[in-house]
């Protein structure tokens, strides 16, 4: 049987792929997941929330 990636693996590969992502709410529409769940799957497991994360991988 064929596992399901997780949405924080997605994430994370979305995130090594494709540096233009504006902000969490466009990357949550393109993993077609809701960004209270996302955001609340990363503060639990990393302690840090989707706009944090976003904003911390946009270049200065």
């Amino acid at each position: 049987m064929k596992r399901k990636e997780s949405s924080l693996s997605r994430l994370f590969r979305l995130l090594e792929t494709d540096r233009a992502l504006s902000d969490f709410p466009a990357v949550c529409r393109r993993l077609r997941v809701l960004p209270g769940a996302l955001n609340e799957a990363l503060l639990r497991s990393y302690g840090i929330g989707g706009e944090e994360l976003i904003l911390r991988q946009l270049p200065e």
